[in-house]
């Protein structure tokens, strides 16, 4: 599994006091005092936390294996049990969303439209208002002190008009769906069998894909191990070779000290010799041995 590089996106406040953080096009710029709040860009909900780390590359999750499934989750809870002990208890966690402004949306705020009465609704918790179905349901005849009245008779009128209305309706869509219905179904279903066979070629399409990304990755880890292995193999040849050429060094080392010794001593040992010491212990540090 390849890691992720990711920068650290809280850097030390400059000089001259702390300066708040402002998103730009490439990166984070000290916000301007003269600039207006509705003029100067959000800032970043990750400037604020106190480990907030800015990724600039995204890594290629391998699948991960089940016997490790347990080890991520005690990860993720110990993770979440150090947050909490941070901020001094799990009701004590701060939140950081609550200096953040609210989104804008015109549709929804507006109490006057259709979407914005249903999210009202929705916050109050009340229940969706059920249809009215007694117009198409029941038929009353004006009786009693209602019985002479036209405007009463004209309302029972225009009732049964609708409910004339709503059984021819009913009868059409019966005849409709009797003619229609099996053809219409058959349709779907082949709608239904076509999205399938796509959905079926994407996913095989998709997941060939990635089998040859897998592959391809593969291949670059094998020849990238076997170069590693090779460098490898020359360092430590390397290394041999230093090796022996030291324990050669030795013996050809105490000789020439042995010949600087009887030159000094009979007086001919020249000054450029006196000041030409063969250091073995450096040459052994260097080559990582030992005499």
């Amino acid at each position: 599994m390849s890691a992720a590089s990711a920068d650290s996106a809280n850097g030390p406040h400059p000089t001259g006091g702390p300066q708040s953080l402002v998103s730009v096009r490439n990166g984070v710029q000290p916000e301007d005092p003269q600039c207006p709040a509705s003029a100067c860009p959000e800032v970043y909900l990750t400037d604020r936390l106190p480990h907030a780390i800015l990724l600039d590359a995204l890594p290629y999750v391998d699948p991960l294996p089940a016997e490790q499934q347990q080890q991520v989750q005690q990860l993720l809870q110990q993770e979440m049990a150090a947050i909490a002990q941070e901020a001094g208890g799990p009701s004590c966690i701060p939140d950081y969303l609550k200096d953040l402004p609210f989104p804008q949306l015109p549709l929804l705020d507006d109490m006057e439209c259709m979407l914005g009465k249903e999210m009202a609704r929705k916050a109050k918790g009340d229940p969706i208002p059920e249809l009215d179905m007694s117009k198409y349901t029941a038929f009353s005849v004006p009786s009693g002190a209602k019985a002479s009245d036209p405007k009463a008779w004209e309302s029972a009128v225009s009732q049964c008009q609708q409910l004339l209305q709503h059984a021819a309706t009913a009868h059409i869509n019966l005849e409709l769906m009797n003619s229609h219905a099996a053809a219409s179904w058959q349709r779907h279903l082949t709608n239904l069998t076509q999205a399938k066979d796509r959905m079926t070629g994407l996913a095989k399409r998709r997941a060939e894909e990635a089998n040859s990304i897998c592959k391809i990755r593969k291949m670059q880890q094998v020849e990238a191990a076997g170069t590693l292995k090779q460098l490898e193999q020359t360092a430590q040849e390397y290394k041999t070779n230093n090796a022996s050429i030291i324990e050669a060094l030795g013996p050809l080392s105490a000789e020439v000290l042995d010949l600087k010794g009887k030159c000094r001593i009979r007086g001919i040992l020249p000054e450029y010799a006196e000041e030409d010491e063969f250091d073995l212990d450096a040459w052994h540090e260097a080559a990582g041995t030992t005499s």
